[in-house]
């Protein structure tokens, strides 16, 4: 049984649940708002392809506890992805899947970028990653209160950390995830990631869960 399958909380006027599969094209759409110019460069700027692809390996590992989405009055208006060890070691990912969309060469490159995004996790670690805001409804806390429900999950799920990477260049996110509680464990520069996402300069992040 996937104990992180049935997870709802209320903060104020917004409700932060798991994912579900009618949810999904509101979901990528926040996605794709946020993170295209991140995943242009992984898909060879084929927005069509990027979007079947990531629509259909979400839909293969919904169940996971990977993906959530917060709601104000059933509209989605924000996306967070708490990645464990646990939903990394059921995650399911199909190489046909890259080919369909992309051809041989070009899902080989899309198939390697996606498999090194993922993190390396022990067991009491969660890794957040992915988050967004609709752009109508910025500036209304939302992404802190999802902060805060990936906060409560550790909390409910024994895990102990909190760790994110961020760009130094997202002046707006560092700050929010500073006043969060996080603090700073290193700092990376790297030319394929100033190509990969636009940003050279990156920040390792972790907040303790006491």
């Amino acid at each position: 049984m996937n104990k992180f399958k049935n997870q709802d909380i209320g903060y104020g006027n917004i409700r932060i649940s798991n994912l579900k599969l009618e949810d999904l094209d509101s979901y990528l759409k926040i996605e794709f708002d946020a993170f295209f110019e991140k995943l242009k460069f992984i898909f060879s700027n084929r927005k069509n392809a990027a979007f079947g692809i990531i629509r259909s390996e979400i839909a293969k590992n919904i169940g996971t506890g990977r993906y959530y989405n917060a709601k104000i009055d059933d509209r989605i208006v924000g996306i967070i992805e708490i990645v464990s060890r646990e939903n990394i070691e059921s995650h399911i990912k199909e190489f046909h899947n890259y080919f369909k969309y992309l051809g041989f060469h070009r899902a080989v490159k899309a198939f390697i970028l996606t498999a090194i995004e993922i993190p390396k996790l022990d067991n009491r670690t969660i890794y957040i990653d992915n988050v967004a805001v609709d752009p109508n409804n910025r500036r209304q806390g939302i992404a802190k209160k999802m902060l805060s429900f990936a906060e409560d999950f550790s909390k409910r799920n024994g895990k102990n950390a909190l760790k994110l990477w961020v760009a130094a260049g997202n002046k707006n996110a560092y700050r929010l995830y500073k006043k969060f509680g996080f603090t700073e464990l290193a700092r990376r520069s790297s030319g394929i990631a100033e190509r990969y996402m636009g940003y050279r300069d990156w920040i390792y992040m972790k907040k303790e869960i006491l």
